[in-house]
């Protein structure tokens, strides 16, 4: 079963903020404006964490596995997580690196490298394909964190991506009757990876949850709920932007009409007669 810990704070993180994507914009487009909007500091001291939340199938058999992971039992708005490489304090060139479930043919095969697969940042622009996003600021500097990366894609026995990927899939395409990997504690491959290349950075990105079950939902409860953990142990709290128009029409019941209470029924007259007659 997994075990979840949850934050005392009694207010979300006023730092991460919804951040309105206009009609028409690119992701990548909004990223920027929201990153300028952030005043994070840059990659030279903060590390930045994409979410994504696709509309297609995979995405929302992946968003409703997270529900767990959640007070309500609502699906997640998140299918995705990805760590960004800037080159600078702007989206322009920027590579996306991340455990897809989806293993690409090439370049490397995806045992050599423990399923990490680098890309550019605008592979995920389409807005229609990944609806919701957010853009995370971590409070621990780029550098340190990309530095784990290339351990990382050697070190399977540290965290086996790919086993990973596989139950993901399975689960995802309803194989062989897999339940529900995060009741297992297999969290999302690319999640995990950020997570072990940041814990090896000395960064702790979801105090909640251990390392191998995580999940973009963790990642965007952390952000949101635990700012004072990161003020304590890293002396600021994550500062982001988000946007999520895209969610299932969940309807709950109406609560049933409560009756007005019945008067006592009146006892027929007529004695032992009556209730002869009544027979």
């Amino acid at each position: 079963m997994l075990k979840l810990a949850r934050s005392t704070a009694t207010a979300p993180n006023a730092h991460f903020q919804p951040f309105e994507r206009a009609d028409g914009e690119s992701n990548t487009a909004w990223g920027e404006r929201a990153v300028n909007a952030m005043q994070s500091g840059g990659p030279g001291e903060c590390t930045y964490i994409v979410l994504l939340g696709g509309s297609d199938t995979l995405a929302f058999r992946l968003r409703v596995a997270q529900s767990i992971v959640r007070p309500d039992m609502l699906p997640s708005f998140w299918s995705e997580s990805i760590l960004v490489e800037l080159k600078g304090n702007s989206l322009k060139g920027a590579n996306a690196i991340h455990v897809p479930l989806h293993q690409p043919e090439g370049p490397a095969f995806a045992a050599r490298v423990n399923g990490v697969v680098t890309r550019p940042l605008v592979d995920f622009d389409d807005p229609a394909r990944f609806p919701n996003i957010a853009v995370i600021a971590m409070p621990v500097a780029q550098e340190a964190v990309l530095a784990k990366v290339a351990n990382f894609t050697q070190s399977r026995s540290t965290l086996d991506a790919l086993e990973h990927v596989l139950r993901w899939l399975a689960f995802a395409w309803g194989a062989a009757r897999t339940p529900n990997p995060l009741h297992e504690n297999y969290g999302l491959p690319s999640t995990c990876m950020i997570e072990t290349v940041c814990a090896a950075a000395n960064f702790d990105l979801t105090p909640g949850l251990e390392s191998r079950a995580s999940c973009p939902e963790a990642i965007w409860s952390a952000a949101s709920y635990w700012q004072e953990y990161f003020v304590t142990f890293n002396g600021r709290e994550p500062v982001g932007r988000y946007w999520t128009p895209h969610a299932y029409a969940i309807q709950e019941p109406a609560a049933p009409a409560v009756d007005a209470p019945r008067a006592p029924a009146k006892r027929a007259r007529g004695g032992k007669a009556g209730r002869k007659g009544a027979r």
